[in-house]
């Protein structure tokens, strides 16, 4: 599989064992599961799910009236310490944000969630279950950027996501992109208000305010210094045809 995706799903009382090359996280929404993991057995309810690695065989069988959660991954999203983390723990206390990001989509009619979905709160679900420090978490902080970049997002707040200090986040992001995280975080504002000027209408204050710029001279400079042209240049130049 090329990119994530969330589905949900019902068992019933009876299953083959199925192994897959992409990862996986089995999150309960409702019922119970009586999963086995590469012969080891568990039950997985609302306060506990399940990681399954790559290629490892699992079965299950559930109670009546069930629905799960179930988030499949390429493996190359997680570096190596934090798959093999996973591997070794396949059973999964699951936290109090996991447990309503899963109540919230399991209210979606139909089995498929929307890519949107998956964008939103695929960030926190690896956030909450990969190393510290890791490269895992480390993308998992810029996906959140990403999304919203307009926030406020002090060194001081990136680096408790990540989970490290603040010079230590200097040397990951320094390891990871060849830039401080200030200067990443700069680049995804900037990207993000390129996004909005070609695809919409919105004014310009209000994007700049929404990418996380105090004024719209300051994304002026910044789009003149990165691209050589104002807001306003770069709309007419690139706008999308509605």
């Amino acid at each position: 599989m090329s990119s994530p995706a969330f589905n949900l799903r019902q068992y019933g009382r009876a299953s083959s064992v199925d192994r897959h090359a992409f990862a996986q996280w089995v999150v309960p929404v409702r019922g119970e599961l009586a999963f086995e993991l590469e012969g080891r057995g568990a039950r997985l309810d609302l306060l506990q799910g399940a990681f399954v690695a790559p290629m490892a065989g699992h079965a299950q069988t559930a109670s009546d009236d069930d629905r799960f959660l179930i988030v499949d991954c390429p493996a190359e999203m997680f570096d190596d310490d934090t798959l093999e983390c996973l591997q070794r723990q396949p059973v999964l206390a699951l936290p109090a944000r996991v447990r309503s990001m899963a109540q919230r989509l399991g209210t979606v009619v139909g089995e498929q969630v929307e890519a949107t979905f998956v964008q939103a709160e695929l960030p926190g679900l690896l956030q909450a279950f990969s190393l510290a420090g890791s490269a895992t978490r480390l993308q998992a902080v810029c996906a959140r950027i990403e999304a919203n970049p307009g926030q406020a997002w002090p060194v001081e707040r990136i680096a408790g996501e990540v989970g490290v200090s603040g010079s230590r986040l200097h040397a990951l992001f320094r390891q990871a992109f060849g830039l401080s995280p200030q200067a990443w975080l700069s680049g995804s504002r900037l990207r993000w208000a390129r996004g909005r000027l070609a695809d919409s209408d919105v004014p310009i204050a209000a994007i700049a305010q929404h990418a996380g710029y105090s004024e719209q001279s300051a994304l002026t400079r910044a789009l003149r210094r990165e691209w050589g042209m104002t807001p306003a240049d770069y709309r007419r130049r690139f706008r999308h045809p509605q």
